[in-house]
């Protein structure tokens, strides 16, 4: 298979991930949960083990929670509930290299 194949399958992947298990852009949702003290305020500042800022917060599927997880990425589990800490904004989710890397394993 040559490498364009190759990159045209994870894109596949990567669009089919987000289309299935990332849900509803949640900042408003995340935003008051946090002033109301049912999550811990401390995702409304930089984190420690990572100098990325979260964008944007994402309700995702608890498999891609888990693999969003695995890769260092800043997620809440609350309430029930699985948000992931975007910290890349203006382009397809897809497209995010975390997604991608998702996508080639």
């Amino acid at each position: 298979m040559n490498v364009k194949s190759k990159n045209m399958d994870r894109q596949s992947r990567a669009k089919r991930i987000a289309d299935l298990h990332v849900f509803y852009g949640q900042n408003e949702v995340v935003g008051e949960l946090i002033r109301a003290g049912k999550i811990d305020e401390e995702y409304t500042y930089p984190f420690v083990d990572t100098e990325e800022e979260v964008f944007e917060w994402w309700l995702v599927s608890p498999y891609l929670a888990r693999e969003l997880k695995e890769q260092g990425e800043v997620i809440i589990d609350a309430l029930g509930c699985h948000w992931w800490g975007r910290t890349t904004s203006g382009q397809a989710i897809y497209m995010d290299g975390v997604i991608q890397k998702i996508a080639g394993e």
